[in-house]
């Protein structure tokens, strides 16, 4: 058990340098179109096991693998001049803008990537959970469907020899898309047998099944999923990354409003909360995917870079987002959104961030400890 903690620690620390050295690369290069000064780029965080000075900047690879950073010239240092046209400082608000998204975008372009090359090994298409089974994906070709996740002894289900991670295909020729057809249709064929055809996951192999109704359940546990490809056509799968980094951006979004949304009918804030994850929650996630090969896990690392992507281009203080929206204010009220506002504001919303990250930690301490420990 400690072996298999170290792993996935190790797979942990390994895959978030990947993710944020992608996002600190991106306002590198920012920070290199608009030719401001980066005086250090590190791998990792010191000591250092290497580093290299290649012109200006200082380049290294940290002792600590836990992510990564680059030092702008004049970003964090009030005290540098605007005179000094190498520096942050200096630079017109489109520059600053420039070179604040770049990191953003570095961490989008990482999930493209990731996602095309996850896509092709897959005939490019994707399987995943469905929380709102009414959600429609922008792009591809979607197609819903229920997934069996357990089978009860002893049940009509079992009796029928139906078994887990079976996709449920049709029921006496009816398709079954989400769990309202499936309702609908034992309703009306209570008493009758059923002529049921499963899916299974892994070897493609449909088999059939002849299920009594008779009994006040079947006896299965199931949850929506969805399946989304890119094969239509040839356009379809040379931007298969990028419709499918699109895709599960949108549907990020939605499905946050979505658990927002019925928390607030059910008043109850775990619903919300429990759709959130921090470094603990990806961690325990990590550690139950190492089995699952390598290509699901660059699936997974293409889903926190995106996530980490749209957590930074939320409009908050000490966030990417929260930045650009100063700087626009900046622009057009300089005298009220001064810099020295802005490093207050920014400290004021580092701690409230790192609180909330505290709170997020123990939430999902309890919430992933039987995968955790």
């Amino acid at each position: 058990m400690i072996f298999d903690f170290l792993i996935a620690l190790i797979a942990f620390a390994i895959i978030i340098t990947i993710v944020i050295t992608a996002h600190e690369l991106g306002h590198f290069l920012g920070a290199k179109k608009t030719k401001t000064k980066v005086t250090e780029f590190a791998i990792g965080f010191p000591p250092f096991i290497f580093k290299k000075q290649i012109g200006e900047t200082l380049f290294g690879i940290g002792a600590i693998p836990f992510g990564g950073y680059n030092k702008i010239h004049g970003e964090d240092e009030s005290e540098v001049s605007k005179e000094d046209k190498s520096s942050y400082t200096s630079k017109t608000t489109p520059q600053k803008l420039l070179i604040i998204i770049a990191g953003v975008v570095g961490n989008f372009i990482l999930s493209i990537i990731l996602f095309y090359i996850v896509l092709s090994f897959s005939s490019f298409s994707a399987t995943m959970g469905l929380i709102n089974e009414e959600y429609k994906f922008p792009l591809g070709t979607q197609e819903n469907a229920l997934l069996i996740g357990a089978v009860e002894k002893d049940s009509p289900a079992d009796f029928a020899q139906i078994k887990a991670n079976e996709i449920l295909l049709t029921i006496n020729g009816q398709k079954i898309e989400n769990v309202n057809s499936l309702k609908t249709i034992l309703n009306e064929t209570k008493g009758e047998a059923l002529a049921v055809y499963t899916k299974n996951r892994e070897t493609k192999e449909e088999t059939f099944h002849l299920v009594n109704n008779n009994a006040d359940k079947l006896g299965i546990a199931y949850t929506n999923i969805v399946n989304i490809s890119y094969n239509d056509n040839l356009v379809d799968k040379i931007f298969a990354g990028v419709f499918h980094t699109y895709n599960f951006a949108d549907y990020s979004l939605a499905t946050l409003g979505h658990m927002i949304s019925k928390s607030f009918i059910q008043k109850d804030a775990t619903i919300a909360s429990n759709a959130l994850a921090g470094p603990v929650g990806i961690f325990a996630i990590i550690k139950v995917s190492l089995g699952e090969g390598f290509i699901y896990m660059l699936n997974l690392i293409a889903i926190i870079s995106l996530a980490l992507a749209i957590t930074n281009l939320m409009p908050l203080p000490a966030l990417d987002g929260g930045k650009c929206i100063y700087l626009l204010l900046q622009e057009v009220a300089p005298k009220i959104f001064t810099d020295k506002l802005s490093e207050k504001i920014d400290g004021v919303g580092f701690i409230l961030l790192m609180i909330l990250g505290v709170l997020i930690v123990i939430k999902d301490v309890f919430q992933f400890k039987d995968l955790i420990f």
